[in-house]
């Protein structure tokens, strides 16, 4: 006697079908729906919790995401990053996540790049911060912070234009877009 593939085939389907529809039946409670359907729930669950961006560059949860105003830049208190910490970010473009960090030196200087390099950009692993510097996550290089977007090319986090304004660190929907190209 063979072995019958389609009837476990059968199984799982169904079971993933009484899954949905265990959830929907979730979903409608948590959205405070007395009584809704499969299709309904899902709808109000995608209506009222969008998703997160899938993360552009591997080993890590997606980054918080940023969205421009309608002047069409992304504004960051600076005393955000008064701390010296690597902030983490996402920019959707056309649909995927275009990846970056911004950082304050020990000069107070604020700096911005991609999670990523002219080099090992393929290999989507971007950076990790190590103290006063950030260490690439495919090659192992190690770049000062300081030299965050003075040093351009190679190896080097890819600098990312940022200015300052007042109290806000303003960076450009434009130049966001523009680093599509690494991810």
């Amino acid at each position: 006697m063979g072995r019958r593939p389609g009837r476990w085939v059968s199984l799982g389907l169904t079971a993933l079908v009484l899954a949905a529809a265990g959830m929907a039946v979730g979903v409608s409670g948590l959205l405070g729906l007395d009584r809704v359907d499969a299709q309904t729930a899902t709808a109000a669950l995608v209506v009222e919790r969008p998703l997160a961006p899938v993360a552009a560059t591997r080993n890590h949860d997606p980054y918080p995401l940023v969205v421009a105003d309608e002047e069409g830049v992304v504004r960051f208190s600076a005393a955000e990053f008064a701390d010296g910490v690597a902030h983490d970010y996402a920019f959707m473009v056309d649909g995927r996540a275009v990846e970056f960090f911004v950082i304050q030196d020990t000069d107070g200087v604020i700096r911005a790049a991609y999670n990523a390099c002219d080099v090992c950009y393929r290999a989507k692993l971007g950076y990790r911060q190590d103290g006063r510097v950030m260490v690439c996550n495919n090659c192992g290089n190690r770049f000062p912070i300081e030299q965050i977007n003075v040093v351009r090319g190679g190896c080097n986090p890819a600098p990312l234009e940022r200015q300052l304004d007042g109290d806000a660190v303003v960076i450009k929907a434009a130049d966001l877009a523009a680093g599509l190209y690494y991810f």
